[in-house]
């Protein structure tokens, strides 16, 4: 190769590496500016997403308290219709629930029955009216009928702390002295201690509910005075 040849080719290849040198100086220079201007952008990305994610938690909040006021409202609103069919039940079912009172305090117990269930159909979640029927069907010598209706009044309404012991009378006259005893002792698992500020009126002062339970007041004292 000639002496020109030479020159021309080094020429060359310094041109070729100045060209390089220029466009990696202009790439990096390149990277600089997009990182420059890339980075506020992914700043405002990330800010972004945090919002949304705390947007959506509000969101979610938001839509759980109005599912809670929507149940609510809809369970409030089932109690109270109800309590105004109960309204209307115990409106319509007063006049027989009065002529069994009257026929009960007449001795006419199957009357009274007769007129209890009258206001039963009326009124069917009325614990009391079983408590009246269960105490006619006792008078009427139905025992089996009297535990079977004051059970009912007592599933419908636990919070009867009389009905308990009536119906601990019920299984002392039908001769189940323990069920009556079990009785009392479920009554205080469930109500103790207004089961047992009610106890005197029935184991000191009610003479029939006495006698009935005779031969297990002693195990009943003994469970009231634990």
């Amino acid at each position: 190769m000639s002496l020109d040849a030479n020159q021309r080719f080094v020429r060359s290849a310094w041109v070729l590496l100045l060209f390089q040198l220029a466009a990696a100086a202009v790439a990096v220079g390149v990277t600089a500016w997009a990182t420059f201007r890339v980075r506020p952008l992914l700043a405002e990305k990330k800010r972004l997403e945090v919002e949304v994610q705390e947007r959506q938690k509000q969101l979610a909040v938001v839509r759980g308290a109005q599912e809670k006021a929507q149940t609510e409202y809809t369970e409030a609103k089932h109690q109270l219709d109800g309590v105004r069919a109960e309204l209307k039940g115990a409106r319509e079912a007063t006049p027989a629930l009065i002529e069994g009172i009257n026929a009960f305090h007449r001795k006419q117990y199957q009357l009274a029955i007769t007129r209890y269930d009258e206001a039963l159909r009326l009124n069917p979640g009325d614990a009391y009216i079983y408590n009246l029927k269960s105490y006619s069907q006792f008078k009427a010598g139905d025992l089996t009928g009297a535990i079977a209706t004051m059970s009912k009044s007592l599933e419908i309404d636990p919070t009867y702390d009389w009905g308990y012991f009536d119906l601990a009378r019920y299984q002392c006259a039908s001769g189940a002295g323990a069920d009556a005893v079990a009785t009392l002792r479920a009554a205080l698992t469930k109500r103790e201690l207004s089961v047992k500020k009610l106890a005197p009126v029935f184991l000191s002062e009610d003479g029939e509910f006495r006698r009935l339970c005779s031969g297990v007041l002693p195990q009943m004292r003994a469970l009231l005075d634990k």
